[in-house]
């Protein structure tokens, strides 16, 4: 297991308001199983999340709060896009070039889980029906609330989203560019677009900019 987090940045025309910081922590088992966690240093109330919803494929989740993650063939300059909305909802396309020949990558449905409890609860069960179990089950224990515990410090004023990608399609042990960026609404309509680097002029995550960091993947 390899573990990265990696502190994103706002494009200097588009400031945020009230958030202050976003990062993903990045993790991978192999080429075919990865896990992005992504942290914004702002509670839910703060920002402008869509209704959590039946998880499935969906485009536009760009235009609001949403979650991204870019791998880039070195060689070849062709791309895989993911996108991970709070909804729950998500998409995954693949590029031949800079926003050359886009199209739908065939992948198994990722699971999206995040602080948001009724978004959680959709994803986990949807997780439980795709590994053939019964939602049900489990659900007066996610219903539950956690117990206080005497004396603990209070909880991170913070919005976490974790996506979960297991699919062989993700490709084959290699070493891939990556780029890392969110698109954060906050609850009184301002945006703020965040990653690792920014190219000149306006926000561009398909920039070559924007891919800024390299890993070496392996099965």
């Amino acid at each position: 297991m390899i573990l990265e987090v990696l502190q994103l940045v706002p494009h200097p025309d588009t400031p945020a308001k009230a958030v202050p910081s976003v990062l993903c922590s990045l993790s991978w088992q192999d080429a075919g199983h990865w896990v992005a966690g992504f942290i914004v240093g702002a509670p839910s109330e703060a920002l402008a999340l869509p209704t959590p919803t039946r998880p499935a494929r969906t485009d536009g989740l760009w235009q609001r709060t949403c979650f991204e993650l870019f791998l880039r063939d070195p060689e070849s300059g062709a791309y895989l896009e993911f996108n991970f909305s709070p909804s729950g909802e998500w998409a995954a396309y693949r590029f031949d070039g800079y926003r050359a020949g886009m199209r739908p990558l065939e992948l198994a449905d990722p699971w999206i889980t995040s602080t948001d409890r009724d978004q959680f609860n959709a994803g986990m069960g949807a997780h439980l029906a795709a590994l053939g179990l019964d939602p049900a089950s489990i659900g007066t224990l996610l219903s539950t609330p956690m117990p206080e515990i005497p004396g603990a410090p209070a909880a991170p004023a913070q919005y976490v989203l974790n996506a979960h990608l297991e699919d062989p399609a993700l490709g084959a042990a290699k070493t891939w560019q990556l780029g890392i960026s969110a698109v954060i609404e906050e609850a009184d309509g301002t945006k703020s677009y965040w990653a690792l680097a920014h190219p000149e002029g306006k926000p561009d995550f398909h920039a070559d900019a924007c891919f800024a960091l390299e890993m070496a993947m392996s099965r």
